[in-house]
């Protein structure tokens, strides 16, 4: 009996201890899983931060075809990133494996030892960056010319414009007949005079002093700063001129930059030229004026110029580097997948090879069934590559709010504006020389 009672007793231990260990594995895999380790999932993971949400799209993709990897998306706002940034890279307090970095900002990380040099073996990226266009491939690059961060998309501009007011006004609105009637600032000035008068000032050439601006940036070819030392680009100091010429002739919205206001003229139909990036088609002018569709076409203007873009580097102490290349390569050279992107997405990439094999395919009907990628491979050929320093995006900002000044006539001599400009900056970077 005895003996009978310590065999039950031990079949219920038994019984207890599977079901004890069953139960741990579970809640285990699972509690590891939300948490990110992944190891007993049998998942290997990396996490990306981004300042955008738009990765979100390479990482499933990246995800569908390799099953056995988690990619831990982490958006962080942009008012936040910089900072949250600097400081995990610089503590090494839960880092990323893979982190985005944004053209105005971009210049501040990429010198930083804590980005995987590209260029070094078993990346050799410099081979893999030929496919991309030159003034992309000058922004990867650090200040020594190693490759640091690779881009997807390509930035090129064009000047987008009403068809409905093209017809109205210019008596056409096919881009090429455009193109070569507003080829340049003159050009388009006189333009911006009649239509002015013509519909009673309901009607303006540009929205604000920066579409030249924006433009006019395209022709500039030494940063901001060189050498710690402050230089003013002769090119940039044009914007002044033009922005006076355009404000006297009545071409000028004197709307305020990114605001409802300038928004609004997109659905109204009272702007009819927009300087912009490839990316102002699908998160600008469809966001804001998606009734518009097929009144808008693309056209070459007085210049060739590039804005924005977002690029990805690998944190140097990551301990994942290999999935973290591995992904990298995916989102920014893999042509099935770019292909993917630009199709699903409307995304012109940074990859050449990529757009000219789509380029007599692709097109919107957003702009009346024009082939955008076949416009964007040519501007993309003609934006200048030059090495921006890392106090440009600041500075940029300085002069900014400098020019509106100047505009709206609070600020009343370019002689004003040049002192009133050095002496901010003096004030706010003492380390770069300002004669």
């Amino acid at each position: 009996m005895k003996n009978r009672k310590l065999f039950l007793m031990f079949i219920i231990s038994l019984i207890v201890i599977i079901g004890s260990a069953c139960s741990s594995g579970t809640s285990g895999s699972g509690g590891k899983a939300k948490g990110g380790s992944g190891k007993d999932s049998g998942k290997k993971e990396i996490t990306v931060w981004s300042f955008t949400d738009e990765g979100k799209y390479a990482v499933e993709k990246y995800m569908e075809k390799n099953p056995d990897v988690k990619v831990n998306f982490q958006f962080i706002p942009g008012d936040q990133y910089q900072t949250k940034l600097r400081s995990a890279l610089q503590t090494g307090v839960k880092p990323p494996d893979v982190f985005a970095l944004e053209y105005g900002f971009v210049r501040k990380f990429i010198d930083h030892p804590s980005i995987v040099n590209l260029s070094e073996a078993p990346y050799d990226a410099n081979e893999l960056i030929e496919q991309q266009y030159e003034y992309v491939q000058a922004t990867e690059k650090d200040s020594e010319g190693s490759v640091k961060a690779l881009g997807y998309q390509g930035t090129p501009g064009g000047i987008y414009y009403r068809r409905d007011l093209a017809k109205q006004y210019l008596g056409t609105d096919d881009p090429a007949e455009v193109s070569d009637l507003i080829s340049s600032w003159e050009k388009i000035f006189e333009i911006g005079k009649r239509v002015y008068d013509e519909s009673g000032g309901k009607v303006h050439a540009l929205s604000n002093w920066n579409a030249i601006n924006a433009v006019q940036g395209g022709n500039v070819e030494t940063p901001w700063v060189e050498d710690g030392k402050l230089i003013i680009d002769e090119e940039r100091m044009k914007v002044l001129d033009l922005a006076m010429k355009a404000k006297d002739t009545n071409s000028l919205a004197m709307l305020e930059d990114w605001s409802p206001g300038m928004f609004a003229t997109m659905q109204s139909g009272e702007v009819m030229f927009y300087p912009g990036p490839t990316w102002y088609l699908q998160h600008v002018l469809k966001r804001n004026a998606p009734e518009t569709s097929g009144q808008w076409g693309l056209a070459h203007g007085p210049g060739s110029f590039s804005g924005g873009g977002t690029f990805y580097s690998i944190y140097s102490k990551s301990d994942n580097k290999e999935l973290a290349w591995d992904f990298l390569q995916f989102y920014t050279f893999d042509h099935d997948f770019l292909t993917q992107l630009a199709k699903e997405q409307s995304y012109f990439t940074s990859n050449r090879e990529v757009n000219e094999a789509l380029e007599h395919e692709l097109t919107d009907e957003f702009l009346g069934g024009q082939k955008y990628f076949e416009f964007f491979n040519i501007e993309g050929e003609k934006v200048k590559a030059i090495m921006r320093s890392e106090f440009d995006g600041d500075i940029g900002t300085i002069f900014g709010n400098n020019m509106e000044s100047f505009v709206k006539g609070t600020i009343k001599t370019k002689e004003e504006f040049i002192k009133k400009f050095k002496d901010e900056v003096k004030h706010d970077f003492p380390e770069i020389t300002v004669e």
